[in-house]
């Protein structure tokens, strides 16, 4: 009777002896192991990197004292800011060695655009800043500023500049001249930000007193310093640890949201691995068959070659979760050393954790076929007969299983389609159970699917062709595994590409609706307005404007046919130089003829084409309504009038919105410069640009496409892999076939066309499947999301798709092929 520890001998022997048995089941295992561990690594050092980077609030404060409700300008209450008597007691406070005060507020540069940007008066040295200087020195006099290096690399801003900056209060600005002493590296959270004393800033914005205090304390651990400043000042203020805003305000949240989308996409390519796993055992089990049944023989107990096989299957996922870990640290290692970022974090715990994980999947993975092992009758010892791998029916168990769980993956699909808060989770459903379902039919639709492509195969690639076609519903167990491995990620990548395509398309719509400009300038709608007709005619004049379309505004009370009141404003517009204005399907706007908000002819009770009353007080008018547009048409607002019915109503009214066009439109951030120019250094002028929001729309669309695309190819690699795999058990299985066709005149290049042809119909019979339910699944995930419109196909990218998925099963035959075509005639014809 054989012992346990011998059987455990036997299984490190066979591995030892066979290692390419370790690399066929350890491969898949490897790959999934390495996103693991590469996963846990970049996580936590994006963390670090993130409270290092982004936190505005230096490692050298203990405590940050902030004041309740406090504002920036002069208009704040002065009761809510930081007097120069909370200062004091801060300083005398025992503990406490060093308290800065921070005024912040926003100004507006001239030469940098209409944006409103940060002022900050805070500590520029020493232990609590969080300013590195780049160029020039720190401002240590009156009238001095540093800025970012946002603002440092445009013209005009660079060290030794004379620059104009406005400190806005809500009467008029107030602008003065300052000089750019220091370009300097700060925290993304300041952005683009201009820095200076404290005593500078406050006076610049007209303050009070200070927003904030930064207080270090003398060693004493931070806690006990907060205790103190809070007994000190009482609820008056808001004080907090730095350690607590840093951590607050160093992107956990979305780092932690990073970290789970990793894992989930780990996740899935880890069960792909698994079921690639799970073939691969299953068939060198079977070749094994032999020898396990010698072992029995000899009297080996089924439980101890049950045991035997899963050391085996922990040994081979040790290996690879190990490899794998070392892998992914080592990358980092090399990734971080060429960005600058220092050496990557090693979270010990994760990464053994994921070496646990890769032993438990692959024992996982061996022991349904490790079960089947230990049945092996010792009488097989005896047999020469070749076993099968696969028996060709299903059973009927496998079948009921795959047609409930197609039944769920249609109904989960349907109610999906309903849209709503469902739609995804039931897109989710709908995909595991169907993938279930491909596991389960697997077979029998492979064998079906070859049977009927058996002609046009014949017809296309010949005897090469029909070799493969039959070697492929040969295994149509394991072909099929495999296959639904890759159809996986082809449905993966289909989705991503269609709900991304669908959402681009869909905001474009949006954003063309709603803004069909590409700048635009406002003031208030009451008040005094910066927008005069020598500034109008200003921007008119500009060589990047192609059209320029002033709004005037007015409030007035309307009229129904019905005796229906409703007061709103109007809008004087001419929208011939931009027709898309009043809409993409191309309204129209007559003297005479208003176009109502959607809100404004529900209050009033009209419809296209009834007549209604505008009253103000400057005169009356009667009009007909031509047409009725969406409320988010803020160039028409309620009412929208040609400008001379407009002047009837409120002659004197000002010009309170320009609606730009550029020159080059695929270039609207050329109209910056030149607004900058024309515009006067105004604190109630607003500029948005709608053009540049529809490319950053664009790109940020494309971002995510590429990051979405890099997560789902952690499946679609997972897959090669396994067809890699796959070929290489069918060239070993077929040694002694491959070898009847060398010796009958076959040459090594002509058994590499039967495999690469295998490849090849196995990729492109995962990609077809794959590829419509990844439209489907993308048309039911755009559907979930509201007001996008209709659901976009992208034709050309699914194409691509359809046609990568061979060509990467071709190269994934590229090793299996060579070894196929290296043996000769008489080695191959030799038994095992």
């Amino acid at each position: 009777m054989l012992r346990t520890n011998g059987l455990t001998s036997v299984a490190v022997r066979q591995i030892r002896t066979r290692p390419s048995r370790l690399l066929l089941t350890g491969c898949t295992l490897l790959v999934t192991a390495f996103f693991f561990a590469g996963s846990a690594v970049f996580t936590a050092t994006l963390k670090r990197q993130v409270a290092d980077e982004l936190s505005a609030v230096a490692a050298g404060t203990d405590v940050v004292v902030a004041a309740n409700g406090a504002g920036g300008g002069a208009d704040s209450d002065a009761g809510r800011l930081l007097d120069d008597a909370r200062l004091r007691r801060l300083r005398a406070l025992d503990g406490v060695s060093e308290v800065q005060p921070v005024a912040t507020g926003s100004v507006l540069v001239k030469g940098a655009g209409r944006s409103p940007y940060p002022l900050l008066g805070t500590a520029l040295s020493g232990p609590q800043s969080v300013v590195r200087v780049l160029r020039g020195t720190l401002p240590d006099g009156p009238g001095e500023v540093a800025v970012t290096s946002a603002l440092g690399d445009r013209p005009g801003l660079d060290v030794g500049s004379r620059i104009t900056v406005a400190a806005g209060t809500r009467a008029a600005p107030r602008p003065r001249t300052v000089t750019v002493s220091a370009v300097v590296r700060a925290p993304a959270a300041l952005g683009g930000a201009l820095l200076t004393t404290p005593a500078d800033a406050r006076s610049w914005l007209h303050a009070t007193g200070w927003q904030q205090a930064l207080v270090r304390g003398d060693g004493r651990p931070a806690t006990q310093v907060l205790s103190e400043v809070r007994a000190a000042l009482g609820s008056h203020v808001t004080a907090h640890t730095g350690a607590e805003l840093r951590a607050d305000g160093g992107g956990n949240s979305w780092t932690g949201t990073l970290s789970t989308l990793l894992t989930a996409f780990v996740v899935v390519a880890l069960l792909a691995g698994t079921v690639i796993v799970s073939t691969t055992y299953r068939v060198l089990l079977v070749r094994d068959q032999r020898r396990l049944a010698l072992l029995r023989c000899v009297g080996a107990r089924p439980g101890q070659v049950l045991r035997s096989v899963l050391a085996q299957a922990a040994l081979s996922g040790l290996a690879a979760g190990v490899l794998g870990a070392l892998a992914a640290v080592g990358c980092a290692a090399a990734v971080t050393a060429v960005a600058g970022l220092g050496s990557p974090v090693v979270p010990v715990q994760p990464l053994l954790g994921g070496v646990l994980v890769s032993v438990l999947t692959s024992v996982a993975a061996a022991a349904p076929a490790a079960w089947a092992a230990a049945r092996t009758p010792p009488v097989a010892a005896l047999s020469d007969a070749a076993v099968r791998d696969v028996p060709d029916r299903i059973g009927r168990t496998r079948a009921v299983t795959g047609w409930l769980c197609l039944t769920c993956a249609l109904l989960c699909a349907a109610a999906a389609a309903e849209g709503g808060a469902v739609a995804v989770a039931g897109v989710m459903a709908s995909g595991s159970t169907a993938f279930g379902s491909l596991l389960a039919l697997g077979p029998a639709l492979l064998r079906r699917t070859a049977t009927a492509g058996r002609r046009p195969v014949r017809a296309a690639a010949g005897l090469a062709g029909t070799l493969a076609l039959s070697n492929l519903s040969r295994a149509a167990r394991r072909t099929a595994a495999c296959a639904v491995v890759l159809t996986l990620g082809v449905t993966m990548v289909s989705t991503v590409l269609v709900a991304l395509a669908s959402v681009q398309q869909g905001m474009d719509r949006k954003l063309a609706h709603r803004d069909p400009v590409d700048a635009i300038v406002a003031v208030l709608p009451t008040g005094r307005s910066a927008l005069t007709p020598a500034v109008v005619d200003a921007v008119r004049d500009l060589p990047e404007t192609a059209a320029v379309v002033p709004v005037t505004r007015a409030d007035v009370e309307a009229s129904g046919a019905r005796g229906r009141h409703q007061e709103g404003d109007i809008h004087g517009i001419d929208p011939s130089a931009v027709p898309a204005l009043l809409g993409p399907d191309g309204g129209r706007l007559r003297p005479g003829q208003v176009a109502l908000s959607t809100t404004m002819a529900a209050a009033l009770g009209t419809r296209t084409g009834q007549r209604i009353s505008l009253r103000s007080p400057a005169g009356s008018l009667t009009v007909r309504v031509s047409m009725i547009h969406p409320d988010t048409s803020e160039a028409l607002g309620d009412i929208a009038l040609l400008p001379q019915d407009f002047a009837r109503l409120a002659p004197n009214a000002p010009v309170r919105a320009l609606y730009i066009t550029a020159a080059d439109r695929s270039d609207p951030a050329s109209l910056r410069a030149p607004l900058d120019t024309a515009l006067p250094l105004d604190t109630s002028l607003h500029l948005s640009y709608p053009g540049e929001d529809r490319s950053s729309a664009q790109q940020s669309i494309d971002r995510l496409r590429l990051i979405a695309l890099g997560l789902v190819s952690l499946t679609v690699l997972v897959a090669l892999v396994g067809v890699a795999v796959t070929l290489t058990l069918s060239v070993t299985e077929r040694a002694r076939e491959n070898g009847i066709l060398r010796a009958i005149g076959m040459t090594g290049s002509g058994l590499r066309s039967v495999l690469a042809w295998e490849a090849g119909l196995l990729g492109l019979y995962a990609a077809v499947p794959g590829l419509v339910l990844g439209t489907a699944y993308g048309v039911l995930v755009f559907g979930a999301l509201p007001d996008l419109g209709s659901a976009t196909v992208p034709y050309g990218q699914l194409t691509l798709a359809l046609l990568a998925a061979p060509a990467l099963a071709l190269a994934a035959s590229v090793l299996p092929a060579s070894r196929t075509a290296s043996a000769s005639p008489m080695l191959a014809l030799r038994a095992d």
